[in-house]
């Protein structure tokens, strides 16, 4: 069977122009700055004493299970993409799946471009497996529709708590609110695309290269790749426990303090943390999430210097302990790709 070649899948122009030059390093200089600022005002709000007595209670059992819980996270993201792939007939290992969701991962917090670069490297190497075009770009389409649906789902349940609560000042529920309708709205969008009936908003989109690539890519997905409602419950359900998966692990960070919150409220913090991470340039949100998330556990009741060191370890675990082997698959895919 002769390879089938895609835009994703053969033109390295889906990835972002800085890759190639200095630029990026200076955004990830600018979020680092964030992070030593951030870190150098809660140390100067809180006595220096305080950290030290955390760092020497932590309890490693706890920390075990937040590095499981965010294992759980790739899993599941492996997951979906064996089950959406699987809607075409095509077959997926789990090694390879959970291999493509850390690379995923890297790409995606290494270059800003709205994740667009992440499925240029999955869309890449599921065509390089051999799998058709069709089957491919329906696969992306529904698991990048279902990840909104899922991230809107969760949005709108942390905004019940921050509100039921009041946990929050008004112009943040606010600022969930909108980001909540306009994940729907990107559902939407993603859901009538092989229709055809939306060419008057691609056109509008057309000045943004590299979502224009990717739109054409999954142009070629089948009008029918949302009716397998089996796989769509299960791709929503996998990326729905993934942001859970993630708010657990702050909780079982903190918990490893040895400071026990309350589960709702360190949910709808992270949820909050995650819109300011969406919305910002940096990558994987360097220094925005931080911010946020000590800002939206404080609110919670949780103590500054806990909510400062519960948002490194699980930065720690989720953001920098994966970019080595993400990096190592990463690679190993793009370099596949060239051949």
């Amino acid at each position: 069977m002769p390879e089938l070649k895609s835009p994703a899948a053969s033109d390295d122009s889906l990835l972002p122009e800085g890759a190639a030059s200095s630029r990026p390093w200076l955004i990830w200089l600018v979020g680092a700055a964030a992070c030593g600022t951030l870190v150098l005002v809660v140390t100067h709000l809180t006595e220096e004493e305080e950290f030290l007595r955390l760092l020497n209670q932590i309890n490693v059992s706890w920390l075990v299970l937040a590095l499981l819980l965010q294992s759980g996270t790739y899993i599941l993201q492996g997951i979906v993409w064996r089950v959406v792939v699987s809607a075409g007939g095509q077959v997926l290992s789990l090694g390879k799946s959970f291999e493509l969701s850390l690379a995923m991962l890297f790409v995606d917090q290494a270059l800003p471009s709205g994740g667009i670069s992440g499925v240029a490297v999955v869309s890449g190497a599921l065509s390089r497996l051999g799998m058709p075009r069709a089957v491919v770009a329906s696969a992306v389409l529904v698991d990048v529709a279902l990840y909104h649906l899922a991230y809107a789902s969760c949005m709108a349940v942390a905004l019940g708590v921050t509100l039921y609560h009041a946990y929050l000042p008004g112009w943040v529920n606010a600022a969930m609110l909108v980001f909540l309708l306009v994940e729907l709205g990107v559902v939407a969008f993603l859901i009538y695309l092989p229709s055809g009936g939306l060419n008057w908003v691609k056109t509008r989109l057309q000045r943004f290269t590299k979502l224009t690539r990717l739109l054409q890519w999954v142009e070629h997905a089948p009008a029918g790749s949302f009716k397998n409602h089996r796989v769509l419950l299960l791709a929503f359900v996998m990326h729905a426990l993934i942001f859970v998966l993630d708010a657990a692990t702050i909780w079982v960070a903190a918990r490893a303090l040895g400071v026990t919150s309350s589960l709702g409220g360190v949910f709808a913090s992270f949820m909050v943390s995650n819109l300011f991470r969406t919305i910002g340039i940096i990558p994987g949100g360097l220094g925005t999430f931080e911010t946020a998330s000590v800002m939206a556990l404080k609110s919670i009741g949780m103590p500054l210097s806990v909510g400062l060191s519960a948002t490194l370890l699980f930065r720690g675990l989720s953001f920098w302990l994966p970019m080595i082997p993400g990096l190592i698959c990463s690679r190993r895919l793009l370099r596949n790709r060239r051949d």
